[in-house]
């Protein structure tokens, strides 16, 4: 009961008070079961974002954020779990493997970039993380893109795109990996384009 209500007064400041939050393409989210979700990443807000709107979400995180004991108490409530940057962290990517193979309907949110993507960057550079996670999982990656850098008071588009299908054997080749990550990031930012603007508005 305490976790509901504070989700909701969590939705209810990020989503309609501090920002209008606007998702395109929900009809997607019900063209997979299992799958790894995968967001560009900019605000501190975006993993809150696709949480409120995608049921059944796991999400890694760094390790960092973790070791404020309130903060741990808050990121393992909403299924979160530490992992280090920079690292070959294998203990987090089973974890993350048996967060899909071990509950019904779920969906593991990790962030393809590594990290949050700076105002003065267009984007990052794809990790072969998530690739190697759905590959290993045999679930299907979901590719959705978050409007950049969002003001506060401002709208906030998610769009969500079509599942991508990565073959089981996958993971044992490194360059194949990275081929299938740079298509994710590719087809992350092409999503872009399905964000209303006053010119495709008058059309």
């Amino acid at each position: 009961m305490l976790k509901k209500g504070f989700l909701g007064w969590l939705k209810l400041n990020m989503n309609y008070l501090f920002f209008r939050v606007k998702y395109i393409n929900e009809e997607n989210l019900e063209l997979i079961d299992k799958a790894v979700v995968c967001p560009n990443h900019s605000h501190a807000f975006d993993p809150f974002w696709v949480y409120f709107k995608v049921p059944n979400t796991w999400i890694m995180a760094k390790a960092e954020l973790f070791k404020n004991k309130l903060m741990k108490f808050l990121l393992v409530t909403y299924n979160c779990f530490p992992i280090e940057r920079g690292k070959k962290d294998a203990r987090s990517l089973v974890h993350a493997i048996k967060a899909i193979e071990d509950h019904e309907h779920s969906r593991l949110l990790i962030f393809p970039e590594g990290t949050r993507i700076k105002k003065d960057k267009e984007r990052g550079r794809a990790k072969v993380g998530p690739v190697f996670i759905a590959s290993r999982a045999g679930v299907p990656l979901l590719p959705v893109y978050i409007k950049k850098n969002p003001k506060i008071f401002s709208k906030v588009y998610i769009v969500f795109g079509k599942p991508i299908d990565i073959p089981q054997d996958v993971h044992k080749d490194k360059e194949k990996m990275q081929e299938y990550s740079d298509l994710l990031l590719d087809e992350i930012y092409k999503l872009k384009e399905q964000i209303p603007t006053k010119k495709n508005k008058k059309k």
